[in-house]
């Protein structure tokens, strides 16, 4: 089945398979099965929709309304927001269900939830719990000495950076699992003092490599497996390995941009592998591990019969349509950061702790059977915050659905208008960028931003830093530095000082967003296109465009190329 995307005009396919999935997922509410619709909007529209409700990284200093202590937001301190800090909005001096109201079936849906969401207190920060000495941190869990790193969990003395399970004494980072010691490194696994490296597992004590498995003692490699004491794939002795180390001066700003462009040239002379992951069977996208039947995601672990999902990064299986985060979640459809057990769910955001049977609900943890509900905690059986009976609960869920589909919105989900977020400072500005003329012709919102003037004893351009750490004076912590890139101010933290002089690594060029930046570029689009071959001439499909230099090899020939 052929449609075209009601928002960019885009022609895509909807298959055999995608409307089977659509007929599981589909609910049935008092003995009566009420079929999710097929989408109106491509795969890319629809994401774009869900990242657009997540500001990731924009953080303001603002007053808790409840408490009105200091605290560090995601909601800037101009909005028309009422908004708690995480001990408040946890806590038990508000109730959800004050903001309750009638449906009203004269009116479309979403306009009778924002006026739900749009009063409903905001929490200031994602946290599940408490956080040590991580105030600059959003979405995390189990943090401690940790600065300006989100949507991860179980991190130490960690900072800049985003995506992440279980890391410590980490910076400047993009999806790292099990992982010490690493800086300015983008998809890699239980790795150990790796800089600069990507796409990577079990390597330790190196620098500059891509696509590498269990090395150790090596530079610039590529495509290398169970090796050491190696330098652009070849092998040397322990004693002429150190010597054209110490050579290289990486210890240096100077030295570290001379030898980066050298690194990526030589890259470019060898294959890569069409689709990026291992241990998976029957997949398509890009960076998967352990995922089985599952389609077009990228960036996920353990999926199981799943398509159009990314950053589901703890697992999950029978999902559509899924941003983050996974861990036991099954049977859902167009949602965003949800997980930790949720099973049955339509159109929702950041439900978690074992919700189930939610349509259309946003901020619910440990709820069950809630539709269009909104900062609900262990409740049941509410609409539009409003609690009701079992029995009632049935029978205007039902009679909501049909008004839904008379409507359009069944099975959706929420438009950007009525997300807390100006679109710029959200993730889909990220993946989906748009100018500020675009974003107000479509009618969402823009936000201006603009950085403080920091308060120090001087500041300084980024060029006249100086070359190598150990000429770095503590009193740095009182500068501010103009980004080579930007201008745009920043400071180094006492406790990031102290991580580059243990790494034996200079002080960054460039702002923190600039980095980022650079990081998400080293990864492929979230796009498929179909290519040859570069050995065999077999067709593949990849998220290696078309028009790039890229020598891409199907995996048959990859693996024998590598092994």
């Amino acid at each position: 089945m052929q449609r075209t995307c009601v928002s960019c005009g885009t022609s895509f396919e909807i298959t055999t398979e995608d409307l089977a999935f659509y007929e599981k997922v589909s609910p049935e509410i008092g003995g009566k099965k009420f079929q999710i619709p097929p989408p109106t909007f491509c795969p890319d529209c629809r994401r774009q929709r869900r990242l657009a409700f997540r500001n990731e990284r924009k953080l303001y200093p603002r007053t808790c309304d409840l408490c009105k202590k200091s605290v560090i937001s995601v909601v800037a301190p101009d909005a028309p927001h009422t908004v708690y800090c995480p001990l408040c909005w946890w806590g038990d001096g508000w109730n959800a269900t004050d903001y309750g109201r009638e449906i009203d079936f004269s009116r479309p849906f979403f306009d009778q939830f924002n006026e739900v969401w749009s009063r409903l207190p905001k929490i200031a920060a994602y946290r599940l719990g408490d956080e040590i000495n991580s105030d600059y941190t959003h979405d995390g869990y189990k943090l401690k000495n940790c600065y300006l790193i989100f949507d991860g969990e179980q991190a130490q003395d960690a900072y800049y950076g985003e995506c992440y399970v279980r890391i410590r004494d980490c910076s400047d980072f993009l999806y790292l699992h099990d992982c010490e010691l690493c800086y300015e490194c983008v998809h890699c696994q239980n790795c150990f003092n790796l800089r600069f490296s990507s796409f990577c597992q079990n390597c330790s004590e190196s620098s500059f490599l891509l696509d590498c498995h269990s090395l150790k003692n090596c530079i610039a490699c590529t495509n290398l497996h169970q090796k050491e004491y190696h330098i652009f794939n070849e092998p040397y002795s322990k004693e002429e390995f150190e010597r054209i180390r110490e050579s290289l001066h990486l210890d240096r700003a100077s030295g570290l941009e001379a030898f980066r462009k050298k690194a990526e040239d030589f890259f470019l002379t060898k294959p890569r592998k069409a689709v990026r992951g291992f241990f998976n069977e029957q997949v398509s996208g890009d960076n998967l591990i352990e995922c089985k039947d599952s389609y077009d995601s990228f960036d996920c672990v353990g999926l199981r019969d799943c398509r159009f999902c990314t950053n589901c990064m703890m697992g999950g299986t029978d999902m559509y349509d899924i941003d983050a985060w996974g861990d036991r979640l099954s049977l859902a459809y167009d949602s965003a950061y949800i997980g930790a057990g949720v099973q049955n769910v339509i159109g929702c955001f950041y439900t978690a702790l074992s919700a189930a049977d939610l349509c259309h609900s946003l901020f619910c943890m440990g709820c069950h059977h809630l539709f269009g509900c909104a900062g609900m905690r262990q409740a049941s059986y509410c609409i539009l915050n409003k609690q009701y009976d079992e029995q009632q609960y049935i029978g205007l869920v039902q009679r909501l659905i049909e008004h839904m589909q008379k409507t359009g919105e069944w099975g959706q989900f929420f438009p950007t208008r009525i997300s807390a977020f100006a679109y710029n400072e959200t993730v889909a500005q990220d993946y989906y960028p748009l100018t500020k003329e675009e974003v107000l012709a479509r009618g969402w919102r823009w936000r201006d931003q603009h950085d403080e003037i920091p308060k120090v004893k001087k500041t300084i351009e980024a060029e006249m830093l100086p070359d190598t750490i150990i000429d770095t004076p503590d009193d740095i912590l009182n500068w501010a530095i103009r980004c080579s890139v930007t201008g745009r101010p920043y400071r180094i933290q006492k406790s990031e000082l102290k991580l580059y002089r243990t790494l034996n690594i200079p002080v960054p060029r460039k702002h923190f967003e600039v980095r980022h930046a650079a990081r998400l570029s080293l990864r492929n689009p979230r796009k498929l296109w179909n290519r040859e071959c570069a050995k065999c001439g077999n067709p593949v499909e990849t998220s290696f465009g078309p028009d790039r230099p890229d020598i891409v090899y199907c995996e048959k020939c990859y693996l024998a190329e590598v092994y």
